[in-house]
């Protein structure tokens, strides 16, 4: 399973991403870019491998599962194309600041009770304590970087590159 990141860009920053939009090449370029730049990377939030989890958790129907709790870790909207190649996608200003709404009203026990009902086809082999403390710990980042996102109007990237 590869890592998982999410950026905060702001209106110069995501005019190229979106623009590069269904064209995996370039958008994966520009990823990389983004992910390469220090003050870009400063502003983003690695979920390493817990993005997973916390996606299977809060949205076990995946973009068919309730908004703004689907936004997390699968955006809004993709901006990829080959599923095989990479999950990249977009949160507006907007959006964003309901998925931080969404994750300030949403504490550790509601999570874990999410956790316990994930579907058994969803569950990882790393289902279990361990696993949820570790998703735990990377929500409790997302918060964080969701409060910002709100705080400065920015758009929300999140991309797993396999």
């Amino acid at each position: 399973m590869q890592l998982g990141l999410h950026f905060r860009l702001d209106e110069a920053e995501i005019a190229p991403v979106l623009a590069a939009a269904g064209d995996d090449a370039r958008l994966l370029r520009l990823l990389a870019r983004l992910e390469e730049d220090p003050a870009v990377f400063a502003r983003a939030c690695e979920t390493d491998k817990a993005w997973d989890p916390i996606a299977c958790a809060l949205s076990p129907a995946g973009e068919d599962g309730p908004w703004p709790a689907r936004g997390v870790i699968g955006g809004a909207r993709p901006l990829h194309v080959d599923d095989e190649e990479s999950w990249v996608t977009h949160l507006s200003p907007d959006e964003a600041a309901e998925v931080a709404g969404f994750l300030h009203g949403l504490d550790d026990a509601q999570f874990s009770r999410a956790y316990a009902a994930m579907p058994e086809e969803l569950r990882n082999p790393e289902y279990g304590p361990d696993e949820e403390r570790y998703a735990l710990g990377w929500l409790s980042e997302l918060r964080t970087f969701f409060a910002a996102a709100s705080a400065e109007r920015a758009h929300v990237v999140f991309s797993v590159l396999h």
